[in-house]
């Protein structure tokens, strides 16, 4: 076989290291795809930074990490992508990357938060963006 097809073929599909199922590149492109067909089917065209994002909180509430002694072992940084809508409430909220056992319980938390409307020309709008939760159990 051709080593430049080789190099190609790596590149396109990356094959797992020895003790892993998938690499984590693939879900975060699965999930990208999903969220971003989901913003094309609610006609959300505006996109925002995290800074942004945080700057609107109006209530904010912390993810609720459950105790155990695997809990204690886990943390990392979940990127997490959603809308806001006019009224400053989150809609399709998905987590993007980061470690599965937090993910959940910060999806829980952030499906609480509140926000400013984002105005745009004086009319609020729906709005595109994603905060990286970072948790350390350390």
């Amino acid at each position: 076989m051709n080593a430049r097809y080789v190099l190609f073929l790596s590149l396109m599909f990356p094959f797992p290291a020895l003790g892993q199922s998938a690499p984590p590149q693939q879900f975060d492109q699965v999930t990208s795809r999903e969220f971003l067909e989901q913003l094309l089917q609610d006609g959300i065209y505006n996109f925002i930074s995290s800074k942004m994002a945080e700057s609107l909180v109006t209530h904010r509430v912390e993810p609720v990490l459950p105790h155990g002694e695997m809990m204690a072992r886990v943390s990392g940084t979940v990127i997490v992508a959603f809308e806001i809508t006019k009224d400053g409430k989150i809609r399709h909220a998905l987590a993007v990357s980061g470690p599965k056992l937090l993910q959940a319980p910060v999806l829980a938390a952030l499906r609480q938060w509140t926000f400013k409307p984002c105005m745009l020309r004086g009319e609020p709008v729906n709005v595109a963006t994603s905060v990286p939760f970072t948790i350390s159990n350390f």
